[in-house]
């Protein structure tokens, strides 16, 4: 059977299938028979295909950063960190489909041992549960607030959040070398920094940040040696960091680094 025809009997299959299997597993599964990457930074990874290290994907959802690396590569590995449990059985799912190189956690960070309160858009299949925050003021933003209305969302009707109860803690404790450290956490980034601040000064390692809230964790990242870039996908390397393109992620990498995964990122910037 050509790859062409396979594609076609799993969409088929899919359809079939949707009203029984939640959709973050059906999306895992044509991304990984795919095996594309699902923002263009992540095309970085083909730089990496080769290289050794682990990615710690903070903020996983359903995994589709995870799959985007593990997809892309042969050896790295990937450990995610993700609070709501509604994305555990998409997790498990890459766990079978990647054995040897991914794990996961249920759990969110931050910067101390607690618990809080997760607020997740929308009813339980909406798609909306990669928006959830554990800060509530994430959802004052105008840009939230477009981007869910553009959902069917009303950002201001408090009622129509559900409120999930997550246990929190500071990602120094899982005792980790990571070579690059994806963070994707919706308004709570300096918190999850914070609690990574052991691991930041012992390894720095190479970090890629969804753009949010900058001006509360750019001057910590810099006080620690850290460079800011973006990735340009029409010239396929990473450029210096400066607000006029808007990217919808950072890379920060530290000179300081011997860490191959660092070094080839680095060996990509052009002025």
């Amino acid at each position: 059977m050509t790859m062409l025809k396979m594609k076609s009997a799993i969409y088929r299959m899919a359809r079939k299938i949707r009203p029984v299997l939640p959709y973050g597993i059906l999306a895992n599964l044509a991304q990984w028979f795919q095996g594309y990457a699902h923002e263009p930074d992540f095309k970085v990874f083909d730089w990496l295909a080769e290289a050794r290290g682990l990615v710690l994907d903070v903020g996983a959802s359903r995994g589709q950063s995870a799959l985007s690396v593990l997809r892309r590569t042969r050896r790295i590995r990937v450990f995610s960190v993700e609070p709501n449990y509604k994305h555990r059985w998409s997790l498990l799912l890459i766990g079978l489909l990647h054995p040897f190189r991914y794990r996961f956690r249920m759990v969110a960070a931050g910067d101390e041992f607690t618990r809080k309160t997760l607020f997740v858009p929308g009813r339980r299949a909406s798609g909306l549960s990669a928006q959830g925050s554990l800060d509530p003021a994430e959802f004052e933003k105008d840009y939230v607030h477009q981007r869910l209305a553009a959902s069917g969302f009303d950002a201001s009707n408090r009622a129509a959040y559900r409120q999930v109860s997550v246990s929190v803690i500071p990602l120094d404790s899982l005792e980790r070398q990571p070579a690059l450290i994806k963070l994707d956490v919706e308004g709570f980034e300096h918190q999850a920094l914070f609690g990574l601040e052991k691991t930041l000064e012992q390894y720095s390692p190479a970090l890629l940040i969804e753009i949010n809230n900058t001006e509360r964790w750019i001057p910590f990242l810099h006080s620690l040696g850290y460079g800011f870039y973006r990735y340009d996908e029409s010239d396929g390397c990473l450029r210096p960091f400066d607000d006029a393109h808007a990217p919808l992620n950072i890379f920060c990498l530290h000179q300081g680094n011997e860490d191959p995964v660092t070094r080839t990122l680095l060996g990509n910037v052009r002025i």
